[in-house]
């Protein structure tokens, strides 16, 4: 009779392999779509009210951490601006003051309510703006302009001095911030029924007044977006009223906002589980579906805002590595998949939980360490899987039917060089409800030939991972991290929930691993070359040899302590 231990030994051996079949992934042969994306897809979106806590109050006092984040992105994104959005409920309501100095922004008193803080701002505003294009390389400003009164003359001397001093770095205005709220929010008391044709009147009246500004004819431009809707109106009603047809000889962009739930009023939907279900993701991108399908006949369509939650976020969702860092990842790639052109992830004042990162306390430009929130280890992702010279069209690949599965942990995309429509970067996610230490990892298998020819034999795998699904600080992309630093320059992690890169041969298909939880980036044309920057942390990618190794023994090692594994491979419930 067989010693118990080793029957013991056996039968986990064997429940880990059962737990860990390796799934099959299937990716077509040329993309299923013509949406071409940039590496700057996923830009930033900031409330202009709280500009000043991030940026200071003029360009003497511009912190160099922000500078540092932005660079990082910036060297991420190839020859393309890094994409910056200036606006929210603020900008609509907030007065330009063409001859205010420092500081930037001004709270105007007594008329602020906890998601729409009003201020007067002025100049220095664009000059600030204009420098931190300057040190980081290049931007591309979306700045916002306010429909609330369709008389206000001070839009067009706004719209004018921006134009004046941003110049190239300027991609174009949005006129008005989701105007199908106006009646809810009180901002039409006098129009019982604030209609889509009362709106396009306005919109009309606005633009008009932009023909004659200091910059000249605002409208020759053909850098205007809207409708900037984010709730009660239908895009594809809009349409058919006209929108486009009137406008679009002056629109660069058609303009949506949108969040998957709210927190407006102190209760909330859903919970985390929602955002680790990636058919969840697959639904919200096709909201206002059938329209954006009629504007992308004529006009590149965006995403001008969105997070976790309206209204500021949940605390313990949305500053967790599951849905800052892993649903905005994904959520971003969906988008890209089903026809946006750009997409902003917003951030607002200091202690809003959906934050990209937080600036320290004390006066604005205060010297101290900065945090590094969840959602920004997701735009350098996303900027590194986009990586393509000629634009990049992603697709879904739909692995084990996560598209509609409900009950999928795993889901995945294809990204295409615009060209060549040759797989340049995989995409991988593994959604599993464990700890990283419990060793789970999902095997995918990729078929061969499914990468160029004449690239090279070994792909590179970068992971984002963290310790579990609610982490907050111990996040890791390729092996470096943002944790315990407070000057916004990766280093690296030296840890165990942060696998370095790793290089695998791929020529005659190949098996990719993704630890939970956590996503994998396969690169076909070898690690991504960041361009040199203060920001850089170039040590990281010396220690791959090394932590490779690191790699193989953890993995060896793990067949020996699977108790655990499979403890939590069998007991663990999906979120």
């Amino acid at each position: 009779m067989l010693d118990p231990v080793i029957l013991f030994i056996c039968f986990v051996a064997q429940a880990v392999f059962v737990a860990a079949e390796p799934i099959q992934v299937s990716i077509p042969s040329t993309p299923p779509s013509r949406n071409i994306v940039g590496q700057n897809f996923l830009g930033i979106s900031l409330e202009l009210s709280f500009m000043d806590e991030y940026f200071g109050n003029d360009t003497s006092t511009i912190p160099p951490t922000v500078i540092n984040y932005l660079s990082a992105l910036r060297t991420r994104v190839g020859d393309n601006p890094l994409r910056l959005r200036i606006g929210g409920n603020s900008m609509d309501s907030s007065v330009y003051v063409p001859d205010q100095g420092s500081p930037m922004t001004q709270l105007i008193a007594g008329s602020a309510n906890a998601n729409n803080q009003p201020v007067n701002y002025g100049p220095f505003l664009w000059d600030v703006l204009d420098k931190v294009a300057s040190d980081i390389g290049g931007a591309a400003y979306l700045i916002g302009l306010s429909l609330l009164d369709p008389n206000n003359t001070n839009v067009p001397v706004l719209a004018g001095a921006a134009q004046e001093k941003l110049g190239a770095n300027l991609d174009g205005f949005l006129l008005g911030n989701e105007p199908d709220l106006y009646t809810s929010h009180l901002n039409r008391p006098n129009i019982a029924n604030y209609t889509t044709s009362i709106y396009m009147d306005e919109f009309r009246e606005v633009s008009n007044h932009l023909t004659s500004t200091s910059a000249g004819d605002i409208l020759d431009k053909h850098n205007i977006g809207g409708p900037t809707i984010c709730c009660s109106w239908n895009l594809d009603a809009l349409l058919d009223d006209g929108y486009v047809s009137e406008f679009g000889n002056i629109l660069k962009y058609v303009s949506l906002q949108h969040y998957p739930q709210n927190n407006c009023f102190g209760s909330y939907e859903y919970e985390i589980p929602y955002y680790v279900q990636h058919s969840n993701v697959v639904e919200l991108a096709a909201w206002q579906e059938s329209g954006i399908s009629k504007a992308l006949t004529t006009n590149r369509v965006i995403m001008s805002e969105f997070n976790s939650a309206s209204c500021g976020g949940i605390p313990g969702i949305s500053d967790t590595f599951a849905v800052g860092s892993l649903w905005t990842l994904d959520y971003a790639l969906q988008l890209a998949s089903v026809g946006y052109s750009a997409a902003y992830l917003h951030t607002r004042e200091r202690g809003i939980t959906y934050n990209l990162f937080a600036p320290p306390e004390g006066p604005n430009g205060n010297p101290g360490p900065w945090v590094t929130n969840p959602p920004f280890y997701a735009l350098l992702v996303v900027a590194e899987a986009l990586r393509s010279k000629n634009g990049s069209i992603v697709a879904d690949l739909n692995i084990k039917g996560s598209m509609n599965n409900i009950n999928a942990t795993v889901g995945g995309y294809a990204v295409y060089d615009a060209a060549s429509s040759i797989v340049q970067q995989l995409v991988l996610f593994n959604y599993a409800n464990v700890s990283s230490s419990a060793n789970s990892s999902e095997t995918f298998v990729i078929p061969a030939n499914v990468f160029s020819s004449t690239a090279s034999k070994t792909v590179t795998i970068k992971y984002l991972m963290a310790q579990d699904m609610q982490e907050k600080s111990n996040i890791a992309w390729g092996g470096q991290t943002f944790a315990n630093v407070g000057d916004g320059k990766l280093i690296l992690a030296n840890a165990t929930w942060a696998p370095p890169n790793k290089q695998v041969d791929c020529s005659n298909g190949c098996s990719i691993s993704v630890p939970a939880p956590g996503a994998a980036v396969v690169f076909a044309g070898g690690p991504p070359e960041n361009k040199a920057s203060s920001t850089n942390n170039t040590g990281g990618n010396s220690n791959t040899k090394i932590g490779n190794a690191q790699v193989r023994s953890a993995t060896t090692l793990s067949v020996f302590f699977s108790v655990t594994t499979v403890l939590v491979l069998f007991t663990s419930s999906n979120w």
